[in-house]
């Protein structure tokens, strides 16, 4: 989406005011992944770059800020490669994602002519696939809390990707991580194999205490053993974003470049108190901005009023979201401040 030219200088500033104290969370191996920006002014993306220290990485993101900011789950001999086929891959984390639009019951919110906003209520039903999630990841298949890094993406779900050490983890191929995706999606699960009567004996209901899908359906689905009971104890994730070894990932607590909040980082044990609101941006201040849209109601739990045409004083976090999505023009802002954000989100 092409900004104008003080919509331009509006969400630069923001920006890279930003990247100047974010507490980004990189990977220990830096040196071994590829990063990829979206150009703010032009939308094109910028590949196969490197940078050896977190610093480097930062003065890029102050003098260029790019509205999406990227780097690979994959660990290369050289990153910046041109052709991936010599960057010399050395295996991948293991990446999952969530969104929270495409799951059933999902109502977006419509502002303008294409921009669909995820409502608080949607991210509610993503959290509960994440949380079933990470506990296949934790107990199912043995991860530590320590090697889970969860976080929301910015705009309409969760990204949970497991940061091991593990060369076995790290060098499976796709057609394995497509076999994951298989478990906790519960894709060509066979419940007559898991349930079925043996010799006239007939299997006990599911307990909790149960290895594998048994304790699933016993935490989940109250024991029902029935599709109905396998859709609500299943997670919903994108199998090409598993299965994909040289896949890219948001930095987390980077700038979503369609909505100007933060990808922020959720611990575990923070998982429930989660909430999708404006406390996820960390800019303060106002803007008057000249709407293109008539909208009137509950934006990310704020009241806003907005008329066509008709300039109008705003928090600056929702101007912000209003320039990036094409829906307003700025006139004139002020940056009062950046808020000092911990590196995980807690709840307000």
């Amino acid at each position: 989406m092409v900004l104008g030219k003080e919509e331009l200088r509006f969400v630069r500033e923001l920006f890279s005011s930003y990247y100047r104290v974010a507490p980004l969370r990189l990977p220990k191996d830096i040196g071994m992944r590829e990063f990829a920006f979206q150009v703010l002014g032009s939308g094109a993306y910028v590949r196969h770059m490197s940078f050896a220290t977190e610093s480097e990485l930062r003065a890029y993101l102050v003098v260029n800020a790019p509205r999406q900011s990227y780097y690979s789950t994959a660990k290369y001999l050289n990153p910046a490669a041109p052709d991936l086929s010599e960057a010399g891959w050395q295996g991948s984390e293991l990446m999952f994602d969530i969104d929270a639009d495409k799951l059933p019951g999902c109502r977006t919110l419509t502002l303008g002519e294409g921009v669909e906003v995820v409502t608080d209520e949607c991210i509610e039903v993503a959290k509960e696939h994440l949380e079933r999630l990470v506990r296949i990841l934790e107990e199912h298949m043995g991860f530590g809390e320590g090697e889970l890094m969860v976080y929301f993406s910015g705009n309409r779900g969760f990204h949970a990707v497991v940061a091991t050490e593990d060369p076995e983890w790290l060098r499976l191929e796709s057609l394995h991580r497509l076999e994951i995706v298989d478990y906790v999606t519960a894709r060509g699960i066979d419940l007559k194999r898991l349930f079925g009567s043996k010799r006239g004996v007939r299997a006990a209901s599911p307990d909790s205490r149960d290895g594998g899908w048994r304790s699933l359906l016993a935490l989940y689905s109250g024991g029902e053993v029935s599709e109905r009971g396998v859709k609500r104890a299943s997670v919903a994730v994108d199998p090409q974003v598993t299965q994909d070894v040289s896949r890219l990932v948001r930095i987390p607590n980077s700038i979503n470049g369609k909505t100007g909040l933060a990808a922020r980082l959720i611990g575990v044990s923070d998982l429930e108190t989660f909430r999708l609101d404006w406390s996820l941006s960390p800019f303060e201040g106002y803007a008057i901005v000249r709407p293109g849209i008539d909208f009137e109601g509950q934006l990310f739990g704020r009241s806003v009023s907005i008329t066509r045409n008709v300039a109008t004083k705003v928090d600056i976090d929702v101007a912000l979201y209003l320039v990036l999505n094409g829906l307003a023009r700025v006139t004139r802002f002020e940056l009062s401040s950046v808020k000092k954000m911990g590196e995980y989100y807690r709840s307000q």
